[in-house]
């Protein structure tokens, strides 16, 4: 396929080049080597909501759907990171919960186990160097290993892979305007006015699902958007520091060794909000939920908050992704993970490259 322009005809074309479209991308070039596959993202490769990301691989599932994406993400993360490499921190796993939820937290771990521990309050304090509370109906368990990810670099990474092939494409710095469906896959009208072709389209966009070519669908599945916010504590963390869940608070503690601080990660309750980059700030109430949870385990380290980052993701109804066929436009929509985009995507980009038979049967048409 030397020479092959960037419009024309596709095999596949992927909208979107975050964690999951760079997935896609990548897992396509390789099961389908004949395809020729084009991947378009309105911005840059992996500086969407997957830069601001924590990048954490956990497989944990509160449903069989997520716990399916889960162990087939974390599978695919492992098998990708042998062959290319990908520069990761791994911590030990410790959930502060209550004694009444400890079951249903065992039930959701998938490939570990989470067990009971004698360690105390203190003693975690110390693996962490914090000081930690408890209340008498908290316990700590242990079990996981928290893999961390640079997500943008997995990215591009991905996508830069998947380019030495021939048949695969990448343009950056493109939006696509509107997708019509046509006798053989869709139109994908560029903002510059050119046309590509493509028998099966993917559209894995994010938070900017709301609007474009998948806005009438996101619509239809009542797609959110939802801030998604963390702060950085500066101190640094000790050499055998661990990863710290809070489940009752959708709450984490993560060191960050080449920051020398530690990521706080809590659940923002500021939703309908657009995705612009410099737009979105980390807002007082942003801070007042993270210091109420920080000083509830940790007191005292709310005063060590330096910053953070803030961005924002799609949130479907019930937290489960979205992988569906979109008939008004003959594409298949990835995404709505709910916060959860990167720790899912290989497993979400998986789903929806083995979508593309079935609908190829339904419609007659790819």
């Amino acid at each position: 396929m030397v020479g092959m322009s960037m419009s024309g005809k596709y095999d596949l074309a992927i909208v979107g080049g975050g964690i999951i479209g760079a997935w896609a991308l990548y897992l396509a070039s390789r099961r389908y080597p004949d395809w020729r596959i084009i991947l378009i993202e309105r911005f840059k490769v992996g500086d969407g909501a997957t830069a601001h990301s924590a990048g954490v691989s956990l497989p944990i599932g509160r449903s069989a759907r997520e716990q399916q994406l889960a162990a087939n993400s974390a599978r695919l993360y492992q098998e990708v990171h042998e062959s290319l490499r990908f520069g990761t921190t791994k911590t030990d796993v410790f959930w502060v919960t209550n004694l009444s939820d400890k079951e249903a937290l065992r039930n959701a771990a998938v490939g570990f186990a989470i067990e009971d521990t004698s360690m105390t309050a203190d003693e975690l304090g110390g693996r962490i160097e914090m000081p930690l509370h408890l209340d008498a109906a908290e316990i700590i368990l242990r079990g996981g290993t928290a893999v961390a990810y640079d997500p943008g670099q997995v990215a591009r990474t991905l996508v830069e892979a998947s380019l030495r092939a021939a048949n695969v494409r990448c343009i950056e710095g493109m939006a696509v305007k509107s997708i019509q469906p046509s006798t053989a896959g869709a139109e994908l009208l560029q903002d510059d006015g050119t046309i590509v072709s493509a028998l099966r389209t993917l559209v894995t966009v994010g938070p900017w699902m709301i609007e474009g070519p998948v806005d009438a669908f996101s619509r239809e599945h009542s797609v959110r958007v939802k801030k998604v916010v963390a702060l950085h504590l500066d101190q640094v963390p000790p050499r055998d520091a661990a990863t710290v869940v809070f489940p009752q608070s959708d709450a984490f503690l993560l060191p960050l060794w080449a920051r020398n601080q530690w990521l706080f990660s809590f659940r923002s309750d500021e939703w309908d909000c657009l995705p612009r980059k410099h737009t979105l700030e980390i807002s007082g109430r942003d801070r007042e939920l993270a210091q109420d949870i920080l000083e509830c385990y940790l007191p005292g380290m709310s005063q060590t908050c330096r910053g953070g980052r803030v961005f924002c993701d799609a949130y479907s109804t019930d937290g489960v992704p979205l992988v569906k066929f979109d008939s008004s436009n003959q594409t298949i929509v990835a995404g709505a993970c709910s916060g959860s985009g990167f720790r899912l995507a290989p497993g979400i980009a998986d789903e929806a490259l083995r979508m593309f038979p079935s609908v190829a049967r339904s419609c007659r048409i790819l």
